[in-house]
């Protein structure tokens, strides 16, 4: 009897660890699972555009599935003898069917006049759509054509975590 109660003694270790070490890889699952929730990924977007004749780069905080709070924006004409202005704007991408790109409606310009080799920067209100704003994006302009069609440069997509 006594070699039972040593077995069966030895047993309930065995499942005891197992149950704790089986909590303790379900804590650690649902601690992988929270890391990787919408909620705690970063909401800070950012977007750059560098061309020869100018570079831009915009930062934003993403406030919800439709919008962003102001949007910061850095422009600097890197080619300040061609004669031609430097612009930039962003561009939002969702809407209706998630496919629609939208500029938004603010520029922000380092004329030639005030080319000096450092930039300017701007902050513009926040976008907001009634829809999804799945992406954002700056783009960097060159005033080179007179009405539509300057020559441009678009910064890689920013996903909003949010949307």
């Amino acid at each position: 009897m006594m070699f039972r109660t040593k077995t069966t003694l030895a047993a309930l270790g065995t499942a005891v660890l197992l149950a704790a070490g089986g909590a303790t890889a379900t804590t650690a699952q649902a601690s992988a699972d929270a890391a990787s929730s919408p909620q705690i990924l970063g909401t800070k977007g950012s977007s750059k555009a560098n061309a020869k004749f100018g570079y831009a780069h915009a930062t934003w905080k993403w406030t919800g599935a439709g919008k962003t709070g102001k949007v910061k924006v850095y422009v600097n004409d890197q080619d300040c003898g061609d004669g031609d202005d430097t612009f930039a704007f962003m561009q939002f991408k969702g809407g209706r069917w998630g496919k629609d790109t939208t500029d938004g409606e603010s520029r922000a310009w380092n004329d030639n006049s005030d080319c000096v080799g450092k930039g300017k920067t701007f902050t513009f209100p926040g976008y907001t759509d009634t829809f999804n704003v799945l992406k954002a994006r700056v783009v960097v302009c060159k005033n080179d054509v007179l009405g539509t069609g300057d020559t441009c440069l678009e910064g890689k997509w920013h996903k909003n975590p949010k949307a």
